[in-house]
């Protein structure tokens, strides 16, 4: 997976830098609640990559 190290954001007009995502490994009691935001977040994060990568293209 390719991570930006910052993009530039037009709405707000400035350059974006990601957060830092530690890559822990999962403990065998993580709940499935965690799992599931887990899950959200990494679709969030794609979705809003595709959104920058659109409008950069404009």
């Amino acid at each position: 997976m390719v991570t930006p190290s910052k993009w530039y954001d037009p709405i707000s007009e400035r350059w974006i830098a990601p957060r830092e995502l530690h890559a822990a490994a999962p403990s065998p009691h993580a709940s499935e609640n965690h799992v599931l935001e887990m899950q959200r977040s990494i679709e969030i994060q794609r979705i809003w990559r595709l959104l920058v990568d659109c409008c950069a293209g404009k």
